[in-house]
């Protein structure tokens, strides 16, 4: 067992690992580009394998080789990168890519729009990495390990994705919530109107089996956002159900809240930024 007294590792090693194969297909005959998928194309979720080695020239130099047999992973770093300036210039919008792409990022980019009057003050300009999760094996936690990934995570992004955010996202997951309530008076209209509707689609011919769906069936948006696990706009996490160690954590690393959202940003101006 590892003591807490001193670190068991000087020297840490990050190894990037991306998501899925990517592969770019066309006929010869397709208009330049025409095979590009924005909504699948531009947003991928990457690792970076977290290691412990020694400080010596031999151990160094096979991590460099990518032989890590001489080292010991410790953790490691879950997340991914929004080009939100490309998204721009290819003429698609950075939400609905999030949007599209996860129901976090949806979160993130609605409330980076929510606050982005905040982002033009320190001159955001919208590349953003959101962090997923930074996982420590137990045996390696308590040693600041943590802090010292997040003061590096620009630098790590720089050196392994050869991307540069200016923004670093990450959303500490509420603790002790309850499970969301369902709007049963809604859902039972939905399930009575269609019903109904199927109902008289069997007896009667004459409707080209048209589905009708009168007003009543609309639902609030906050139900339809719900649905679609998407975030209501102001949400807010309650003291109760904060996980108040890892806002401790990232605060200490220079990240701050948006509002009361339970959302944490930290604008990145350089590779030294603290």
């Amino acid at each position: 067992m590892v003591t807490k007294k001193e670190k068991p590792f000087e020297k840490l090693v990050i190894r990037g690992s991306g998501g899925s194969i990517r592969v770019a297909m066309f006929s010869l005959n397709d208009e330049p580009g025409y095979f590009v998928d924005l909504d699948d194309g531009l947003i991928e979720y990457n690792e970076f394998q977290v290691y412990g080695t020694s400080d010596t020239d031999e151990d160094l130099e096979k991590t460099f080789d990518d032989d890590f047999s001489s080292a010991t992973q410790i953790g490691s770093i879950f997340g991914c990168h929004v080009p939100s300036s490309l998204i721009e210039n290819l003429g698609a919008d950075p939400y609905d890519i999030c949007d599209s792409a996860a129901s976090d990022l949806e979160a993130m980019y609605s409330v980076i729009n929510e606050f982005r009057d905040s982002f033009e003050d320190i001159g955001f300009d919208d590349d953003v990495y959101y962090i997923h999760e930074i996982e420590l094996f137990d045996e390696y936690q308590g040693f600041g390990y943590e802090k010292i990934l997040l003061l590096q995570l620009p630098a790590i992004i720089l050196e392994i994705l050869h991307v540069f955010p200016t923004l670093l996202m990450y959303f500490p997951a509420p603790i002790n919530e309850d499970e969301p309530e369902h709007d049963i008076e809604a859902e039972a209209i939905l399930a009575h109107r269609m019903e109904y509707n199927i109902r008289k689609i069997l007896n009667d011919d004459s409707n080209d089996n048209i589905l009708m769906f009168p007003p009543i069936q609309e639902v609030s948006e906050k139900e339809l956002n719900r649905q679609m696990g998407r975030r209501d706009a102001g949400n807010t996490v309650p003291e109760a159900n904060r996980n108040k160690d890892l806002y401790e954590l990232y605060e200490s690393a220079g990240f701050e809240e948006l509002g009361q959202t339970g959302w944490l940003c930290k604008p990145i101006v350089d590779i030294y930024s603290k």
